[in-house]
């Protein structure tokens, strides 16, 4: 098993927009349709001295392989389902980075 953390920069002016098309229309279409195993999806709140972290969008889905995370994101995202839901959205991600990740023996997460 291995854990894909995908970290974005989302445009701030965009933000409450992009985490309720993330949370009504991606979500569901990853998890219903191509059966993405989520682990969590997490937006960074602003601490006390008012600095946004610059990636401020943070997810983690659980994969069986690297093999299988590439053929199923292939699949999602040149999907008409995809591609209807991503259709007329503004540019919400201003950057974006993907680590992969494995757990050690103790991890609650095998």
């Amino acid at each position: 098993m291995i854990y894909e953390l995908r970290s974005y920069e989302v445009d701030p002016a965009l933000l409450e927009q992009y985490l309720a098309w993330a949370n009504d229309r991606a979500l569901p279409v990853l998890q219903g349709t191509f059966a993405f195993r989520m682990v969590g999806f997490w937006h960074a709140i602003t601490p006390a001295n008012g600095q946004v972290p610059p990636s401020n969008v943070h997810w983690m889905i659980s994969w069986q392989s690297e093999e299988e995370m590439l053929s199923r994101w292939q699949e999602a995202t040149s999907s008409d389902e995809w591609k209807a839901i991503a259709q007329g959205q503004p540019r919400y991600v201003l950057k974006w980075q993907r680590h992969l990740l494995k757990a050690i023996p103790r991890s609650p997460f095998q």
